[in-house]
């Protein structure tokens, strides 16, 4: 049996492999639909999710997450990378951005945190946090790395990364104190669908 992917929100640049799905009419777009009014698959079907750039636009990220929750497979692995709230830049630029998000967001579909247990009676969706990442540069390491930027930019966003994702207790004290100094880009994380 083929393992089914999608790609919500892709926009113009779907995952390899992945079904594509967005509320644009674009090329690659393989399923039309508006993730609020439900996705079109049935419960537990799906092995993997990508949703990269997607979660910020949506007014109820509850729903949302509850309904990623719904079609996943037990087990199903979802990646999820978002503009971080502490950087206005990133957050707000774009004019359709409903919201801001951080790692520290997912936390309350965890149920092994202490935001997931406090907050558990308002959710269906019940995740594990495989990991998380925070990003200085959007686009991570290739971005990084690109042709063109100043070996030295490389070395501080490189730097402020590793400091920031030593352990999740170091990107706590990343997000709340001292990355919105430097500007963190994105954040990215790996979730399972505990069913």
């Amino acid at each position: 049996m083929k393992r089914v992917v999608i790609d919500i929100g892709c926009g113009p640049n779907k995952r390899p492999g992945a079904l594509g799905i967005d509320i644009a009419v674009l090329p690659v777009v393989d399923i039309v639909a508006d993730i609020t009014a439900g996705l079109p698959f049935r419960d537990s079907t799906v092995d993997q999710v990508v949703a990269s750039h997607v979660l910020e636009h949506f007014d109820n990220l509850v729903a949302v997450m509850n309904e990623i929750w719904r079609v996943c497979k037990p087990g199903a692995r979802v990646s999820v990378t978002v503009p971080h709230a502490s950087s206005s830049f990133m957050t707000w630029r774009d004019p359709t951005h409903r919201r801001g998000l951080n790692l520290s967001t997912f936390s309350y579909f965890d149920d092994s945190t202490f935001e997931g247990q406090k907050f558990r009676y308002y959710r269906r969706a019940s995740f594990q946090t495989v990991y998380g990442r925070l990003r200085f540069v959007a686009g991570g390491p290739a971005a990084r790395n690109a042709p063109g930027r100043r070996p030295s930019a490389r070395v501080v966003t490189g730097l402020l990364e590793a400091l920031a994702n030593r352990s999740s207790y170091s990107q706590h004290l990343c997000e709340r104190w001292w990355g919105p100094l430097f500007g963190i880009a994105e954040a990215c994380v790996l979730l399972k669908a505990v069913k």
